[in-house]
């Protein structure tokens, strides 16, 4: 099921690792749409710069989070402050694809980000609702929502590139092909696994996956240790190289909690509303 659907709750435990993980996503995300607005939209540019602020004011407090009460507050406070974060990129990119803005923000890009920011409000959700009381759902869901992150990845490096960087715009795009063929297969898994159990394609796919994203992972190290020595000619940003990396890093994370519970068969005989914290 894609994120937009109402049932879909991320893989992931809601944890304060994970929350400081996705708050500094959401800062940077700030950050880059602010230096991509035309000069002239000084009110966006406004608005992106208070939610970096923002969001840099919830890293601080989060580090000072010690017993369960005051979690679950911060959760909510943090809830408040994606809600706004993911209106106001849907805004933006509403702006963008009726060309009533400029800027060098991509209409993709804006989605991709707005995508990430209702993936971070689901998984502080969990702090109420639980776990899906199918697992198996939200692993392939987990996997579509990744695999597609990575493969905008690979488009949005292979558009950044300078053209005379051929062979780093060739693997872009190959990765670009390969992420799509692996969501096109979690996609069919979704649906012929919905309201089951893993099964033994589930696990092979899960084993591609992982290649996948290590081979992607590997390819943003490199491009980023280029971008930052000046030795390879593009418009990206060493913070929105490391930025990417960083993402693929994540999911490598979430893969292997999969690749266990899977292992684990008995954990999937029924669902669970187990949150764990960590303080």
């Amino acid at each position: 099921m894609d994120i937009f659907c109402k049932e879909v709750k991320p893989y992931e435990d809601l944890t304060m690792k994970q929350i400081q993980f996705w708050l500094r996503i959401m800062k940077e995300h700030s950050l880059f749409m602010k230096l991509g607005f035309s000069c002239d939209d000084t009110k966006l540019i406004e608005e992106a710069e208070c939610f970096y602020n923002l969001f840099e004011d919830l890293q601080r407090l989060s580090q000072r989070i010690c017993n369960e009460d005051d979690f679950r507050n911060f959760v909510c406070e943090v809830m408040v402050a994606v809600k706004r974060i993911f209106a106001f990129k849907r805004h933006v990119l509403h702006l963008l694809i009726e060309c009533k803005i400029g800027g060098s923000n991509y209409p993709l890009l804006v989605d991709h980000i707005s995508r990430e920011a209702l993936y971070f409000l689901k998984l502080l959700e969990k702090i109420n609702d639980g776990d899906m009381k199918y697992p198996v759902d939200s692993i392939v869901s987990d996997n579509i929502f990744w695999l597609r992150i990575m493969g905008d990845h690979a488009k949005f490096i292979a558009g950044l590139l300078d053209p005379s960087e051929r062979g780093f715009i060739t693997q872009a795009n190959d990765f670009t092909v390969k992420f799509e063929q692996l969501q096109l297969h979690a996609r069919d898994l979704d649906s012929m696994l919905w309201h089951f159990r893993p099964n033994n394609d589930l696990v092979r796919f899960e084993g591609d996956v992982t290649e996948a994203v290590n081979q992607i992972r590997d390819f943003k190290e490199a491009a980023r240790d280029l971008i930052q020595a000046c030795k390879v000619v593009s418009l990206i940003p060493p913070l929105l190289a490391d930025h990417v990396l960083r993402e693929a890093e994540h999911f490598l994370e979430i893969l292997e909690q999969i690749k266990e519970d899977l292992a684990a068969t008995n954990n999937f005989n029924c669902g669970t509303n187990i949150i764990t914290c960590d303080y």
